[in-house]
């Protein structure tokens, strides 16, 4: 971790001049002292700056940030913001060569301050706050100039996007929709998503906990927003335009999988001109989308119109083939250039209860299995009362399933208190309104039978102990406290795992402690060339989006090894990646004072209809409805930058 000599960091000010580098004090922005392989000098962004070398030029950096900001950053519609942060930008640069026409450095000050208060958006006012703290605290540094060439790169993001695993331009595809841009607001999402129909549905949204309009009164309803222009497409029959970015390469590759992580990767790789072959082990495309997230969520036809926009791109895909059993991972090295493994995690956990294994008529295998039978119309028996284990969204899925199947009592118990239940808040309220029973903390700990059929399930009740070491409070049972719940089916939903028993030794592919495929950090390849992994293999269970932004980091690597010989970062995509690692968005920000626009809500059919039937449940906005939600954006566009020596 790289070590600061001196700067200003949210509000704190740090000072190390004069004393030894063993006591300087450790980054407030995690950030290696090596970028890339390259002597870390400084780092500059809306929070302010810090200086990592006695060297480091920090006025030629401060510059070079504020000539960034107004020729990439701004979007040019105000004075101050294009313009304004020009003139600073040359009046550091003034001040650095000792310039007898460089304005004082209270003018500076003054038109950093003015910028601050009068630019139309936030890219400009957030800029000038490290070029403020630097004259504040730091003015005599300004006779010193570094003696090294550094050279500089820099993101621009937001606290939206910066929050996205599949980093999507958040701010630039709503300023598109508040345009009625949609064609361009599809493009944009499509640069870093190729599923927004899906995940416009069933994202968990990471990036609205991070929406400063959030800090104001409520986030914007960026999900909704990035289905928008999707289903504008699909209801209006618009033809659909996917860009190519080079010819046809003569590279094969193979791709196991046809979930989120396998499809994204094989859409961007087919944009490159490589030809992919997906293999996947159901008889239909989305992997856990497909079998696991019923039809009132994601329309199974929105699905696979995805699916079919990415093998118009010439990606073939071949159903129920399997790793291990009907493809095996050696043939595929040999006939392709390169492999990507991106099989998911089907594997279910079990309760680990008494009596979970003794073959008892009512006790399914998994949550998982359920959806996947019910899924591809395979036979499901299932009892009139039913008690779902789990706290996640497939548990939730399992008894809005079980509910739309005409089950009259439907339970759901969970070991923790609905706080921290990982399922959505929304799909949780949802279920609540369709009836069914919650009972959290509760844990199970025997299924009661009789004559080989389930007629309960024994609880005790349980109380939160201390954080355990996901930082949640560690559920104790409260002794003397069973209690027996009737039922006659039982439904485990507590998580799955990858199936990795395809790989041999000989493979020489590692696996994590996990039980998950090793990969190089952020690079997406496992020890063997040529092999990579992304997805829920690669790190456990997880979101569709992480996986999607996963398959496109993937696509890169695998397209650097086949053109290249080499994987590798570059040094823009390290500094955004380090951006994402740091959680940049700050929940206790005080945001300037705005109008209160309530949140646009999508329409949604009435509990009392749809738990009948498995029609989707929420309904596309209408063209007013996106435009006012997408004006409610503040368009907290942020640059970072770093400087780093030879």
């Amino acid at each position: 971790m790289a070590k600061v000599y001196f700067g200003f960091w949210k509000d704190k000010l740090i000072d190390n001049r004069g004393k030894p580098v063993e006591e300087w004090t450790e980054s407030p922005f995690k950030i290696d002292d090596k970028f890339n392989g390259k002597p870390v000098k400084a780092f500059v962004n809306w929070d302010g700056f810090l200086v990592f070398d006695e060297e480091a030029d920090i006025l030629k950096t401060l510059s070079d940030y504020m000539f960034e900001i107004s020729s990439y950053g701004c979007c040019g519609r105000c004075f101050p913001g294009r313009t304004g942060t020009r003139i600073i930008a040359e009046e550091l640069l003034k001040l650095r060569d000792n310039k007898s026409d460089a304005s004082p450095i209270e003018t500076i000050k003054d038109m950093c301050i003015s910028i601050n208060k009068s630019a139309k958006c936030t890219v400009a006012p957030t800029s000038v706050i490290p070029v403020i703290r630097f004259f504040y605290h730091f003015a005599n540094e300004v006779s010193f100039n570094g003696k090294f060439e550094y050279k500089y790169v820099r993101h621009l993001t937001a606290p939206c996007t910066a929050g996205c695993p599949a980093n999507v331009k958040i701010p630039e595809f709503i300023e598109a929709i508040k345009d009625f841009r949609f064609d361009e607001a599809l493009s944009i999402i499509r640069e870093t998503m190729p599923l927004p129909g899906v995940c416009g549905r069933v994202c968990p949204h990471p990036c609205e906990k991070n929406c400063r309009r959030g800090l104001v009164d409520e986030p914007v309803n960026i999900m909704v927003l990035k289905r928008t222009p999707w289903d504008y497409e699909f209801y209006h029959n618009k033809e659909v335009h996917i860009p190519l970015y080079r010819e046809k390469t003569e590279k094969k590759i193979a791709v196991v999988g046809a979930g989120p992580a396998g499809l994204s990767s094989a859409y961007y790789l087919a944009q490159l001109g490589h030809t992919v072959k997906i293999f996947e082990m159901l008889p239909e495309p989305g992997g856990m989308v497909a079998v696991g997230i019923p039809d009132y969520r994601q329309p199974r036809e929105l699905l696979r119109r995805e699916v079919e926009i990415i093998q118009n791109l010439g990606v073939e895909i071949q159903y129920n083939t399997k790793l291990g059993k009907d493809i095996f991972l050696d043939d595929l090295k040999k006939e392709y250039d390169a492999v990507l493994i991106a099989i998911g995690a089907f594997k279910s956990r079990e309760m680990g209860v008494e009596g979970e294994d003794a073959g008892y008529d009512g006790v399914m295998s998994s949550g998982i299995d359920f959806l996947q039978d019910f899924s591809l119309k395979k036979p499901v028996k299932i009892g009139n009362r039913v008690v779902v284990v789990g706290g996640g969204n497939t548990a939730i899925d399992c008894v809005r399933t079980a509910l739309r199947l005409g089950c009259t009592d439907v339970n759901l118990v969970y070991r923790r208190s609905r706080a921290e239940m990982p399922a959505e808040d929304y799909e949780v309220a949802d279920a609540e309104e369709e009836g069914v029973k919650f009972h959290f903390l509760i844990n199970p700990v025997k299924v009661i039978a009789k004559d080989g059929k389930v007629t309960g399930i024994e609880c005790i009740r349980m109380q939160l102990g201390e954080p355990d070491e996901s930082g949640r409070r560690k559920p104790e049972p409260v002794p003397g406290s069973n209690f027996v719940i009737e039922c006659d089916t039982i439904i485990p939903a507590i998580g799955q795992f990858p199936d990795l028993s395809f790989l041999k030794e000989s493979d020489g592919i590692k696996v994590t402690k996990w039980n998950t495929i090793s990969v190089k950090e952020d690079l997406y390849m496992t020890d063997v060339p040529g092999v990579f992994s992304a997805g829920d293999c690669e790190w456990g269970p997880n979101t569709v989006v992480k996986a999607i932004g996963a398959g496109r980091w993937a696509a890169i690597m695998m397209d650097r090894y086949l053109m290249e010989g080499d994987v590798y970062l570059t040094d823009e995509e390290k500094l955004q990646l380090t951006l994402y690692k740091n959680k940049v968005f700050d929940k206790t920000e005080k945001v300037c004072e705005t109008k209160t626009i309530h949140r646009v809500h999508q329409p949604k059919l009435d509990p009392e209809y749809r738990v009948k039937n498995f029609e989707e449940i929420e309904k596309p906005y209408s063209e007013k409805q996106a435009y006012l939600e997408a004006t409610r954006c503040l368009r907290c566009m942020r640059m970072a930058m770093v400087s780093f020596g030879e």
